[in-house]
Formats: structure tokens, C-alpha cells, sequence
């Protein structure tokens, strides 16, 4: 089961959600047991009597995808691996695999919650991408998931962004030395950052708009940019100096991409076949997740890699390289692969009052003043919490911040009421 989102229509909350079910024998002999027995479900519930929305719970499974009708949607060999948006009446899931089991194909699902019109898009579209019968070939549908590690899809508004893992061309011998323009059809999106838009009234349906590509994402040893999504920045502080606005996506890499939203960058389109892109800034680690911005105080951005301390870079329009390195925390986060997602707070939007959270597998839930001091930041006394869950964020409301513990508890911190 999924984590929801909340819908409002005529004075109801509704929640909705994907559970993962089976139909016994439904594709194959042996009940539940074959993976091709088990489907998607997308479930809406009342909040206030969690009784079923009529025609919910709507099965998945069977979708054609709109860029390639060979590849269809198979829940038993996927799972909904960021977290859902919902933008109007329309609820997108991304769906990566199994820990890269089975044949595979990572997707963008769009429903319109209104109409229940489904929407397939997949990464590997195309008669250069692989494609197999048999479930159990490995990679054999070309994955190119869709996961994100904590991070969920990003979107302007209009449309949707995301970034993909391996998949076709990812380990081939024969390198790819082609430059391609982002904003021209690219069928196979392995290691990419995407931008699709959702064309209902055409019926064109789920379209790719633009994508980047990092120039060695065949040489990256498997260190690919699908760990993290992309932050589109606050445009009030963090734009171009002619007033593009910006997008940082993160990866395993250990890079942290810095591009053009309305022009992510295609492939090798930069001077002498490099990125065609705003920056790249180096890390000292694997990020998996994203990054959390403060627009406040000239604007940040922090990276929170594993095996590695926080870090925080400081946002200048008229430089060169528009983030430059300000500070980091004096305690390293102690997990490879688990580190949570930087979250900022400020009081009321108050220049002086942001606090940088982030959760830590070990260590539980951490606490930072926004701007560094002379090179560090300066870690906020919290009550102690055990551990934190992998790829975990603090949620805030009321005064009060929530966090899933290490043992699976939800712990409330706020001021104590005289």
C-alpha cells in the first residue's frame, strides 16, 4: 500500500491510494504466487466514514502505454515507488521495479479522478527498446525505473518532472556520442531527467516534452541519476540572470545537476559534447532522495549524501556557478543508502528563522540553523528520537514537527503548553 493523497470535492475529503493485490490464476496457473498474478489497485476512500468513492477500487492492470502499446502495465512486476501527485483533478504514480527483479518497464500512471480516463507512459517506448514475453527475463521490458528514493514527482503546475534509472543503452560496450537536442522525440529515456505533459483533449495522451541526459551515463558504473528527483526552485529568489527559472536534480553519481527547467539540457549538448547544462557540482557522496532550498537570507540549497555531513550551498545570479559550497554539518549521517530528505522551515517566512531538518537513520531526527556560521551548520538541541526510518522527512503543522522513529512509531515534537 502506497502513502495517499487528499482530494477534495463538494465539501468530501477523499483519500487515494494504490494497494497491490493478487487475483489467483489470473495470468498463470499456481494462485497467488506467479508475480504476473498480482495487480494494481487504485483505491478512493472517504476520510470521514473510509467507505469506497463509487467505481473505486479501479484495477491498473492491462493499460497500454500511450508512447508504445506493446507495453502494458503489469503490477506484479512493478511497485509505486515515489510518492503521488495530484494536479487538478488528475493523480500521477510512478512505478520503478523490484529491486531491478523480473522483466520490467518502468511508468508513469495518470488518472483523472474525475472521469477515471487511465493514462500509461513508459520509459523504454519503441522498436529499439527491449521487450519480452517472458516475466521472468531479466530486465527484459528495459526497466528504466522510476524511483526516487524518498523523493516524490515534481511538477510546475502544468507538468510533470522526474528522473529515470537504468535501463536500455545503460551498459552498453558501444558508447551513444550523438548529441540530442532535449525538446526532440527520444523514445529509450535510461539515466534521464524527464518533463512529460498529459494531453487529455487530443487524446495524444502522456507526451515526453524535454529530458537531460548526463554525459557519462554510460561510464557511471551503475551510479546513476534515477537515486533522485528534480527540485524545481523557488523563482522569487532563485532564477537566471535572464529570469530562466532553475532545477536541481541529484543521483548516485555522486553529482548534484543544476539546469534550465524550460531547457533541461538533451545530451551532450554542451561545448566540446559536455552538459549542456547550468552547473555540476561535485559530491562527497551518493544522494538518494533530493535536495531542500530556503529562499531566504540571498537563498541555499542543501544535499544530504550518505556516509557524509550535510551540506549547504549558497545561491548568487550574477556568478559564474550559481551555487557555490557554504557550509556543512559537523556530524556525518552514519547510512550509505538511507539519509532523509532536507526540509526547511521559517517562521511566517522571517529572514533569520530558518531551520534546516533532516532525518538520519541512526542518529533520528536532526535540526540545523539555515545559514551557516563560518563554514558549518549549527546543529539545534531536539529531544532524542530513536533512529528514523530510510528516506524519511519531518512533516509540520500546528506548531508541531511529525516523524516516523526507527521502530516504526510516529513521535510528535513541539512547544510545551504551560
Amino acid at each position: 500500500m502506497g502513502t495517499p493523497v487528499i482530494y477534495r470535492e463538494d465539501g468530501n475529503e477523499i483519500a487515494f491510494f494504490y494497494v497491490k493485490s493478487y487475483i489467483e490464476d489470473y495470468r498463470e496457473p499456481g494462485g497467488a504466487y506467479p508475480p504476473l498474478n498480482s495487480v494494481y489497485y487504485l483505491y478512493g476512500v472517504y476520510l470521514d466514514t473510509l467507505q469506497d468513492l463509487y467505481k473505486y477500487p479501479m484495477i491498473i492492470d492491462g493499460q497500454p502505454s500511450d508512447n508504445d502499446i506493446r507495453k502494458t502495465f503489469l503490477g506484479g512486476l512493478v511497485l509505486q515507488r515515489p510518492a503521488l501527485l495530484l494536479l487538478g483533478d488528475v493523480l500521477y504514480a510512478g512505478f520503478g521495479g523490484l529491486c531491478d527483479a523480473f522483466n520490467y518497464t518502468g511508468s508513469v500512471v495518470a488518472v483523472n479522478l474525475a472521469t477515471q480516463s487511465t493514462y500509461t507512459w513508459t520509459t523504454q517506448a519503441g522498436n529499439t527498446s527491449l521487450y519480452s514475453d517472458d516475466w521472468t527475463a531479466w530486465h527484459g521490458g528495459g526497466a528504466g525505473g522510476i524511483w526516487q528514493a524518498g523523493m516524490g514527482l515534481s511538477s510546475d503546475g502544468k507538468d510533470v518532472f522526474f528522473t529515470i534509472d537504468n535501463g536500455g543503452g545503460s551498459t552498453a560496450t558501444t558508447l551513444d556520442v550523438t548529441p540530442k537536442d532535449g525538446r526532440k522525440p527520444l523514445a529509450v529515456l535510461s539515466e534521464t531527467v524527464a518533463r512529460i505533459t498529459l494531453d487529455e483533449a487530443s487524446g495524444a495522451g502522456i507526451q515526453l516534452v524535454d529530458f537531460f541526459r548526463p554525459s557519462d551515463w554510460q561510464t557511471d558504473s551503475g551510479q546513476d541519476i534515477g537515486s533522485g528527483g528534480l527540485a524545481i526552485l523557488d523563482t522569487s529568489i532563485f532564477k537566471t540572470m535572464d529570469g530562466k527559472r532553475i532545477g536541481v536534480a541529484t543521483s548516485t553519481n555522486p553529482k548534484m545537476y543544476v539546469t534550465e527547467v524550460d531547457n533541461l539540457g538533451g545530451y551532450l549538448q554542451g561545448k566540446d559534447g559536455t552538459d549542456g547544462i547550468l552547473q555540476t557540482i561535485a559530491l562527497e557522496g551518493e544522494v538518494f532522495g533530493a535536495i531542500g532550498s530556503y529562499p531566504l537570507e540571498g537563498g541555499y540549497i542543501y544535499v544530504n549524501p550518505g556516509n557524509t555531513a550535510l551540506s549547504a550551498y549558497a545561491f548568487t545570479q550574477n556568478a559564474s556557478s550559481l551555487f557555490s559550497f557554504a557550509g556543512k554539518s559537523s556530524e556525518t549521517n552514519g547510512h550509505w543508502g538511507g539519509a532523509g530528505l532536507p526540509t526547511i522551515t521559517s517562521s511566517n517566512g522571517q529572514s533569520a528563522t530558518g531551520i534546516v531538518w533532516a532525518t538520519d537513520v541512526q542518529a533520528g531526527l536532526r535540526a540545523f540553523k539555515a545559514v551557516p556560521v563560518n563554514g558549518t551548520l549549527v546543529e539545534l538541541p531536539l529531544p532524542k528520537v530513536e533512529g528514523a526510518v530510510k528516506f524519511g522527512r519531518p512533516v509540520f503543522g500546528n506548531g508541531k514537527v511529525f516523524v516516523v522513529d526507527g521502530q516504526g512509531r510516529l513521535i510528535v515534537l513541539g512547544k510545551r503548553l504551560k
